[in-house]
């Protein structure tokens, strides 16, 4: 009985997490007239330009039709492009337009202060241990297993160290 208090507890735990992040990065977000995905297809496209729908989706983990619903109102906008692939015509590489860029290098600098912010609470040895808990609880619930953002940024971040 107390393993699954305790399951019981760390999930509600997790999910109060996520949801006061989410409500920062709402916030957040909101002051630049962008949505929490529309933010991630500005960091994905930029971190990854040229990527096309699926893999854009895969990082979003979130269905095609989805992602191609955000990302047509983003072309709508002026913050995204896309070009036929010229190895298969039904594929499309996606891009940042000029103004897109400029967005997101905006948003970028103030969502990296909050962050930092927001962390600065916490010890050397905290975020350590913090990270390694996190990495670990998402490797195991990540279905088939997809790199999300947590890992995916963590990974980039310890390639970018390590060079």
């Amino acid at each position: 009985m107390i393993k699954q208090e305790n399951e019981f507890a760390l999930y509600y735990s997790l999910k109060s997490i996520f949801l006061h992040i989410d409500n920062h990065e709402k916030m957040l977000l909101a002051q630049f007239n962008l949505s929490i995905p529309r933010f991630y297809i500005l960091m994905h496209i930029h971190d990854h330009p040229g990527i096309n729908y699926n893999d854009l989706s895969d990082l979003m983990l979130c269905t095609k039709s989805n992602t191609s619903r955000v990302v047509s109102a983003m072309q709508r906008d002026g913050l995204v492009e896309r070009s036929v692939n010229p190895e298969d015509r039904r594929s499309f590489h996606l891009y940042l337009t000029e103004r897109g860029s400029h967005l997101f290098k905006e948003v970028y600098s103030t969502y990296q202060e909050h962050i930092k912010q927001l962390l600065a609470k916490f010890s050397e040895d905290q975020l350590q241990t913090y990270t390694a808990v996190s990495a670990h609880i998402e490797e195991l619930v990540e279905p088939n297993g997809m790199v999300g953002i947590g890992l995916q940024r963590r990974n980039e971040l310890i390639d970018v160290k390590t060079q």
